[in-house]
């Protein structure tokens, strides 16, 4: 049925559901290239900046250790300087900015991702919508000359596969780029617990000294 259309023809044939399936389709492009660049300069070694900043706090020089976390742009940085501008506060306080700073780069990392999974849902039942349009079609075709064949249908059925196969196509790009931001935030996320504390293990020893 389509071996002399180009992608572009057959894209058309899909009908009026390709109109949102394509919007969709740059919405995803868009949050994952977005996504992929956000999550590329959180990137930066962790252990490296906490030796340093534990050594910037054994010779008592907080701010040069709020300097090394303004340097990175990782969310843990941002938490490591929210703990050490509250180092001279009991550690309560201390957790506590560290927590607060936590929630707010957590909110960072999901930003724009709820599009995706967004799309992974309804994206297949917008395709099914450009089915059901394009085999109503095809029925108002048979009705209007009176006759079946294929002469009379093609352009309905064409309607229904391109809607249909676009829709699951569209899906399993926004549900494949989810899961994938879905593990960046899981695993920072628990990065960012568990450098939490080593911190503040950090200065508290050093306040116990």
């Amino acid at each position: 049925m389509f071996q002399s259309y180009n992608l572009l023809q057959i894209l058309i044939q899909g009908g009026i559901a390709m109109i949102p399936l394509l919007i969709c389709s740059l919405l995803i492009v868009a949050v994952i290239i977005e996504r992929f660049l956000a999550y590329r300069r959180i990137k930066f070694d962790v252990e490296d900046t906490l030796y340093k900043i534990q050594h910037s706090v054994l010779k008592g020089n907080i701010l040069e250790a709020v300097s090394l976390c303004e340097a990175k742009t990782s969310p843990i940085a941002v938490i490591f300087k929210a703990g050490l501008l509250k180092y001279d506060r009991d550690r309560d306080e201390i957790l506590e900015a560290m927590e607060r700073a936590r929630i707010e780069e957590s909110r960072k990392l999901k930003r724009y991702v709820w599009l995706l999974g967004t799309i992974g849902s309804c994206a297949p039942f917008i395709g099914l919508f450009g089915a059901i349009i394009g085999i109503m079609r095809a029925f108002h075709n048979i009705a209007a000359t009176g006759s079946g064949g294929m002469a009379v249908v093609a352009g309905g059925i064409a309607e229904a596969l391109v809607a249909t196969a676009y829709g699951l196509v569209v899906a399993i790009v926004a549900v494949v780029g989810y899961n994938c931001c879905m593990v960046k935030i899981s695993n920072t996320t628990e990065d960012m617990k568990v450098y939490t504390l080593r911190l503040l293990e950090i200065l508290m020893d050093h306040r116990g000294k």
